[in-house]
């Protein structure tokens, strides 16, 4: 026996203890996936791991592993250019932003450094200095 809904689709308040007719198999509601969420992409996933990894390496490096950096972010942006454009389009996109991203990070730290390495100036140095500051903060306080 069906229940005859109300306006918006709804049902009418059960009575406590009667428990509602479970409905017949046509009238089940069936889950579908919205159109562009099926599925897993798997270049895209790919594309933000080698750029996530990118902005690392080059974070905790400060700038040093620019020569690892400057492929993975490349890897990252070719993977995002070839993954699928109908799964999941947003995966994709924020793997292709941070991907550009990873290159021109890479690319200036690159330019920074070799920059800097051409004057003279060494990552020993950056250490060295790096050291004197902390022992000079720690003195302060």
């Amino acid at each position: 026996m069906a229940e005859q809904e109300l306006p918006g689709g709804w049902l009418p308040p059960q009575a406590p203890g009667t428990a509602p007719a479970p409905p017949e198999e046509s009238e089940r509601p069936a889950f579908v996936q919205p159109r562009g969420q099926q599925g897993t992409n798997g270049l895209a996933v790919a594309a933000l791991v080698c750029a996530i990894s990118s902005l690392g390496l080059l974070v905790f490096s400060l700038g040093l592993s620019f020569l690892f950096s400057i492929p993975l972010g490349l890897a990252g942006w070719v993977c995002a250019v070839r993954a699928p454009k109908d799964i999941r389009p947003g995966q994709r996109q924020a793997a292709k932003v941070l991907a550009i991203i990873a290159v021109g990070l890479s690319v200036a730290a690159a330019i920074t450094w070799l920059a800097l390495m051409a004057a003279g100036y060494s990552p020993e140095d950056l250490q060295r200095s790096l050291e004197q500051e902390l022992e000079r903060q720690r003195q302060s306080s």
